[in-house]
């Protein structure tokens, strides 16, 4: 390790960067990860190629595997050998830096596990077929995948991920990575607003995990909220107003951490599948509108649908809540009270009242569904 700068490589792509994105990052990447690694690369060379293989491989169960939240990261190998961890994208850039040192001619694999061909994952397999997945755990096998993508480096290019080129007709359109439309923004507001009174009321924390990431990246939070149609101002003020409560249980997220940990399979080019997480996020809420007395599942899957919308934020909320609350049961509390969260501009008009007075939602009910409707239709279409 001696001689190799410290360097990490976090969110130097494009803000909102999509899944070919990362994987366009990754490959341009590996010039400079070659170079950090020309003398430190000598010590895994082996007998056969196979042996090599198995150094290198053995070498990365030392690090500790760790999923990216909303940010995405890709370390260089200086970065990895400095801080001991990093994921699957950033296992892949140390491999094909070894490998390129020691002339073993090797490809990027992308895999999908799930029914949507974006890959989730990624990992190093030689030309010779000997594969390395450090994160899968067994050397030279692969967990099967739906969908598999090979990237070729010996005839790399630094304008694209060939191979995935394909693919780029299905990029999810949900937020963070497609655009909203007035519609949409307008058939969230009912979901808006049922949110916004979650953390006012500091349900499951929200407003004390919210308050950490806007210190943090408020410019990120702002732009994730006002791309579904929200008023920035309205989040700011509720999660102001939150912050001076104590958290109070609920469940929700506890349980979208319990439903993501189920999905099983390896968590992919940073997190598990967008629109799984996505799917998720929508199931917990609906389930949760459906045990609070006065919510309604209807009314569930509305505040499902804003919070789906806004996913890269809510994966960081998931990530700030601890293991021990996905046995937590669903708790009803006092009553949820949604914030107005419209204007001239901005809102659907959904009846939900001024702050603090009671909430119709018979009056909401064909606006919420509208929304619930809108996401589960947008979500299809990848």
């Amino acid at each position: 390790m001696a001689g190799i700068a410290f360097q990490g490589v976090d969110v130097t792509y494009k803000a909102g960067a999509d899944n070919k994105d990362i994987r366009d990052l990754l490959v341009q990447l590996v010039p400079e990860a070659v170079a950090q690694m020309k003398d430190f690369a000598k010590r895994f060379k082996g007998r056969t190629e196979i042996e090599t293989c198995k150094n290198v491989f053995i070498y990365l169960k030392s690090f500790k595997y760790e999923a990216d939240g909303g940010e995405q990261v890709i370390l260089l190998p200086s970065a990895m050998l400095k801080i001991r961890r990093g994921d699957c994208k950033s296992y892949a850039l140390f491999t094909a830096a070894i490998l390129e040192n020691l002339k073993i001619p090797y490809k990027f694999t992308y895999a999908s596990y799930t029914s949507n061909p974006i890959p989730g994952h990624v990992y190093v397999t030689t030309n010779n077929g000997v594969i390395i997945d450090a994160v899968y755990g067994v050397f030279n096998q692969e967990k099967k995948p739906n969908f598999k993508y090979n990237e070729n480096m010996n005839v790399r290019y630094m304008a694209g991920v060939n191979s995935c080129d394909n693919m780029n007709d299905q990029r999810p359109r949900m937020a963070g990575i497609g655009s909203f439309t007035p519609v949409r923004t307008v058939l969230l507001a009912p979901g808006r607003g049922i949110f916004l009174g979650l953390i006012k009321g500091n349900r499951d924390g929200l407003a004390t995990k919210l308050a950490n990431l806007q210190a943090k990246n408020p410019a990120k939070l702002k732009k994730q909220w006002e791309k579904i149609g929200g008023r920035w101002s309205k989040l700011v003020n509720a999660i102001k107003v939150g912050s001076a409560k104590p958290a109070k249980k609920l469940g929700l997220l506890g349980l979208i951490r319990k439903k993501t940990k189920q999905a099983g399979g390896i968590n992919g080019i940073g997190a598990v599948d967008d629109a799984k997480i996505q799917a998720i996020i929508v199931s917990a809420c609906t389930a949760i509108g459906s045990a609070v007395p006065g919510f309604g599942s209807v009314a569930g899957a509305s505040v499902g649908a804003a919070m789906a919308a806004i996913y890269p934020a809510i994966k960081d909320l998931v990530a700030a809540t601890p293991a021990a609350d996905e046995n937590d049961s669903i708790t009803a509390g006092d009553p949820i009270v949604p914030e107005t969260d419209t204007d001239g501009n901005n809102g659907a008009g959904a009846g939900a009242g001024a702050p603090g007075t009671a909430f119709d939602f018979s009056k909401a009910l064909p606006y919420i569904a509208a929304g619930g409707a809108a996401l589960w239709y947008f979500s299809k279409k990848k």
